[in-house]
């Protein structure tokens, strides 16, 4: 069966999934791309696969799979080159209680704007071992098909929880004996002088105004990372990596 027109009701009902109020209340979004799809964990719940014409010999091992005309597949494709293949998939949701148990490393993310930041901070989080990322309300739309594609995979690698209240947050990892770092240009630690305690939180403020006033009070240490040259500051996803890679790097040693 393929699907050609564009009045079919699986077809409306997945275009209108691009709408992020319909995709939140239906609990799913978009996996786009065929490395993205084949990341998906086989315990995850996919409602739906697409694809195109042009990949109907290529797909293998799914369920519930709708081939659509390549002209209906492209107007439901968040991308401009589509590969041919996507899935709806359901959200993996996670009790901060639950996780904060853990030990290592956790990242909070404050006021964060760019999907594409956002994503490589989910990166690196999955490259160097952190144990969950926090995303806080105000912040782009960690389902995104942007900040999807970013994570290139590894937003299904570790536990990522949105829209948290900070303050509510920071409380309750100080219930649990964290130790609460934040970047800041007001720090008086530079990041290679930190002993990261065996169960530590850092957070990561906002591209252009970095972390409220507020948000650093609530904070154990104000860190900054140290530079050579004459930038005033550093991308956030840049900052973000380099802090994980010390913190990694101090776990080994």
């Amino acid at each position: 069966m393929i699907i050609k027109s564009i009045q079919n009701q699986i077809f409306k009902d997945a275009l209108s999934l691009q709408n992020k109020k319909l995709r939140d209340k239906n609990g799913v979004f978009f996996v786009e791309g065929k490395k993205q799809v084949d990341e998906i964990p086989k315990n995850r719940v996919i409602r739906q696969v697409f694809i195109s014409e042009k990949y109907k010999n290529d797909v293998r091992g799914f369920k519930n799979v709708i081939m659509l005309s390549n002209r209906l597949f492209k107007k439901l494709s968040a991308t401009q080159s589509p590969q041919g293949i996507m899935a709806i998939v359901e959200k993996k949701h996670y009790s901060i209680e639950e996780v904060t148990k853990n030990s290592g490393l956790f990242i909070i993310l404050e006021n964060i704007q760019d999907p594409g930041n956002l994503g490589t901070i989910i990166r690196s989080a999955d490259a160097f071992g952190v144990k969950a990322v926090f995303v806080s309300e105000g912040s782009a739309d960690i389902y995104s098909d942007k900040t999807v594609r970013a994570t290139t995979g590894s937003i299904f690698h570790l536990p990522i929880i949105d829209n948290i209240d900070i303050e509510n947050t920071l409380n309750l990892m100080k219930k649990e004996k964290i130790s609460v770092f934040a970047a800041s240009l007001k720090g008086k630690k530079y990041l290679n002088d930190i002993k990261f305690p065996n169960k530590s939180a850092f957070i990561i403020g906002n591209e252009a105004n970095g972390l409220k006033s507020n948000t650093e009070t609530l904070a154990d240490i104000l860190v900054k990372i140290y530079m050579l040259g004459n930038a005033e500051s550093l991308n956030a996803a840049v900052a973000a990596s380099l802090i994980m890679y010390e913190a990694a790097k101090k776990q080994i040693t």
